[in-house]
């Protein structure tokens, strides 16, 4: 019965081949995107599963107080892991880990800057036991002088893992010698450079001992995952009962435990000073519907090709029916008719996968891969989506085929009256909604980060170089970046340098400040940043009153400060010049305010501009070089090179631009933005497809009519446009339809925004327009074409 069922479902597919054509090429594409994500899905649902017990490793993250104010942050306070460990037996193992950024790492040779370098106590690998080439987790960090490297880096520096064991290699100005090699084993949201012993460097003592700092990130190992209830409970309020009032250069004045699972840490983009890379759980969501939407909008043509098609398959269901089958055995083989595209449509959809998905990890930024034989999961999907489209999309067709009487389908010239004409324009209205949705979306999202790229920012980041320095020790540091910028100034393409150790976009340092209120002192929570000489001239930040920071007057390093707007507001300053403020951290001075700068984005335009305090500093951070907006850039860059190397001999010269590195603020919304427009396409080129299809039996079916209105003087105008007016009509009640729902989530996710854009009508009417030119288009084809048909050939068995 099976191999009769495949034979005649086989015969069926190659006998109506445009139909089919359309149906696989729809399913195919819809099966494919739908598997794409489904894999970029995994891929971000696995990270930090590949540690051994994950179930078990927990991150202490922090709900830190600072005045009125609450911050969300993914670290905690140094001393947690110590007493974790002593004074709660439901800790197996903790560890504080400290990501000291970007650094040079280098040997006699060679030197390779280094993202997330890590400081961790030598109980780091009991808690995350990365896997080790060479070495021994136990005592890897045991001694000051040692160093954990990434098979990539040490490859980098020796050749390979197993050469760089026991090997010198120096850090800042001291020489440490390599006693393993890791390698990542899966995603992960710690993504370590190198690992240094945390006690190696007397100034990072502070974030195992001190209660009133936040830097560290605390990593614990429970016996068993059932326990983290409790434990969060008895931890909530550690810190109230641990730390004693004093002076916290973060401001801190309270703070509250939590307890997060490591294979939630990377989708948690809500907390401030993420250790690592983060993603975001609502987009995953919105790629789950997207997947859904597109498989939906493909079942759907199955549905409407079929249903459409049902007077020519009614005499076929009638002989068999006189023949002896009954109705399940009808059903049978419609819905095997349909599973069996659905399986071709997925191997072809395999294919598509494994030839696109280079383009889908170059958009993403991700390492999504197939395996077939080993991902059990993709295995499973291709099966579920197998099932759904053959059994979900045939069923319609099936059970309403299979309900024909012999009788009315076998008399001359008869052929039942279809009652589904409603069930396909809903499913034509749905498919443009989806589209709609999407489309419309879609242009929401260009429109605003067009607007974020295009907006006064309050200051010019065009032509201007970053370079990390590197630390070489302190005296040495100063010395060298005094002389490179002095040196890099009688360059004609250089019209200014400066250094900061903080640019437009990073996270400024928060701090607490005595600030003067009606001749008194008053203590106030405020974002500062440290900059050099010429920094404000540089960056083209206009001075509202007050004057810069001149190398000319001495007390300017130590007791000077320029502080924005916003600042000048929230401290009711109205003459803010010669205002008093001090750090309550800093045993030194009252310092005064010198001037008063126009407000600009310092951080991402997701945060309004806040109040901000501007010290100097013209020792360290990077070095920032305005070159003149028509200088040849590779001249430049090469001219800048050679005067780097005279100044930091064996290290490379790690540049960005800054226009470039701001933007980098935006590359969650720059994926989703190309992502939607691919996916956004691919609906409407498969509803089309669709439609192209429907379009294509609905002229067939009103031949006669045409040909009778033609011999009665219609034109091919008014038969095109007969055609093309009940789809038009659809579209545009999809158009109506798509509006609210736009409108709505849209809405949502411009609030992730502090400078946005309004939704006005016209980006509705665009979209609606575009989808209703390549509706007609697609339509007006088959119009056109059976317009121009001989009414004769349409009219000679009448």
């Amino acid at each position: 019965m099976l191999k009769n069922y495949l034979i005649h479902t086989w015969r069926n597919l190659l006998r109506n081949k445009v139909y089919t054509a359309i149906n696989l090429i729809g399913l195919a594409t819809g099966i494919a995107s739908c598997l794409l994500i489904f894999l970029y899905l995994q891929h971000e649902l696995s990270y930090d599963r590949h540690f051994t017990h994950a179930d078990r490793i927990y991150r202490v993250t922090s709900d830190v107080q600072k005045g009125d104010q609450t911050v969300r942050s993914a670290a905690a306070v140094g001393p947690l892991p110590q007493l974790l460990k002593a004074d709660y037996p439901e800790v197996e193992a903790a560890t504080v880990l400290v990501n000291m950024g970007q650094n040079a790492i280098r040997t006699e040779k060679q030197a390779f800057y280094t993202d997330n370098i890590i400081y961790a106590d030598s109980t780091v690998f009991s808690v995350l036991d990365f896997p080790f080439i060479v070495g021994n987790p136990a005592t890897a960090l045991k001694e000051p002088a040692s160093i954990v490297l990434t098979a990539e880096l040490a490859t980098k520096l020796y050749g390979s893992p197993e050469a760089a064991m026991g090997k010198p290699v120096k850090y800042i100005a001291s020489t440490f010698l390599v006693t393993g090699v890791i390698s990542q084993a899966g995603p992960s949201h710690l993504t370590p450079g190198a690992i240094l012993p945390l006690h190696f460097d007397a100034q990072t003592e502070y974030y195992v001992t001190d209660w009133n700092g936040i830097g560290g990130y605390t990593y614990i190992k429970l016996k068993d995952s059932n326990q983290a209830p409790a434990l969060q409970d008895k931890i909530s309020d550690l810190h109230k009962r641990k730390a004693t009032p004093g002076e916290s250069l973060a401001g801190i004045t309270g703070a509250t435990f939590q307890l997060q699972n490591i294979t939630d840490a990377y989708l948690d983009n809500e907390r401030e000073m993420p250790v690592g890379e983060v993603g975001n759980i609502t987009y995953l969501y919105i790629f789950g519907i997207i997947a859904v939407f597109l498989l939906l909008i493909a079942s759907f043509n199955y549905i409407n090709l079929a249903t459409a098609r049902s007077a020519k398959r009614a005499k076929e269901v009638g002989l068999r029916k006189v023949m002896g089958a009954s109705r399940a055995q009808v059903v049978q083989q419609f819905l095997s008719e349909s599973v069996l595209l659905a399986v071709i449509a997925a191997i072809v959809a395999l294919m598509l996968v494994e030839l696109t998905l280079p383009l889908f990890n170059a958009v993403t930024g991700k390492n999504v891969n197939t395996v077939f034989i080993f991902n059990t999961g993709l295995i499973l999907a291709v099966l579920a989506i197998v099932m759904f489209i053959g059994v979900a999309a045939g069923s319609y067709p099936a059970f309403f085929l299979s309900r024909f009487s012999p009788a009315q389908v076998l008399k001359v010239n008869q052929t039942p009256k279809s009652s589904n004409a409603l069930l396909r324009k809903g499913l034509v209205v749905a498919q443009f909604t989806i589209s709609l949705v999407l489309i419309t979306g879609t242009a929401i999202v260009y429109s605003q980060m067009q607007y974020i790229r295009n907006m006064d920012l309050g200051f010019s980041k065009e032509h201007v170089i970053a370079v990390e320095i590197p630390s070489i020790g302190w005296v040495k540091q100063k010395e060298n970046l005094a002389a490179i910028k002095q040196e890099l100034r009688r360059l004609p393409q250089v019209v200014l340098t400066t250094n900061a150790q903080h640019l437009p976009g990073d996270a400024p340092i928060p701090g607490e400040y005595l600030t003067e209120q009606e001749n008194k002192l008053i203590k106030k929570h405020i974002n500062s940043i440290a900059v050099g000489y010429d920094y404000l001239a540089l960056m083209g930040i206009q001075l509202k009153e007050g004057r810069d920071f001149s190398e000319k007057i001495r007390t300017d390093q130590d007791y000077s400060y320029i502080i924005n707007e916003a600042a000048a507001r929230e401290l009711g300053w109205a003459d803010a010049i010669d205002k008093r403020i001090k750090p309550t951290w800093a045993d030194t001075a009252n310092g005064r305010v010198i001037g008063v700068v126009k407000d600009y984005n310092y951080r991402s335009l997701h945060s309004k501009i806040e109040p901000l305090i501007i010290s100097l500093d013209p020792n360290f951070g990077k070095l920032l070089i305005r070159v003149q907006a028509k200088a040849p850039l590779p001249a430049t860059l090469t001219s800048i090179e050679t005067i780097w190397k005279k100044h930091f001999p064996g290290y490379p010269m790690d540049y960005s631009f800054l226009d470039e590195s701001f933007h980098q603020q935006y590359q969650a919304e720059d994926k989703m933005l190309t992502i939607f427009t691919f996916f956004a396409v691919l609906t409407i080129v498969i509803a089309c497809l669709g439609l192209f299809g429907l379009a294509s039996y609905m002229a067939e079916q009103r031949t006669k009519e045409i040909g009778i209105r033609k011999v009665l003087g219609g034109s091919v105008a008014d038969i095109v446009l007969l055609l093309s007016g009940n789809f038009a009509v659809l579209v545009l009640l999809a158009v109506l339809l798509s509006v609210p729902i736009v409108w709505y989530t849209m809405e949502q996710w411009l609030q992730h925004f502090a400078y946005r854009i309004e939704l006005r009508w016209w980006l509705f009417a665009i979209a609606g327009s575009a989808t209703m030119l390549i509706a007609l288009l697609t339509v007006s084809y088959h119009a056109t074409k059976a317009a121009l048909t001989d009414p004769v050939k349409a009219l000679r068995t009448e």
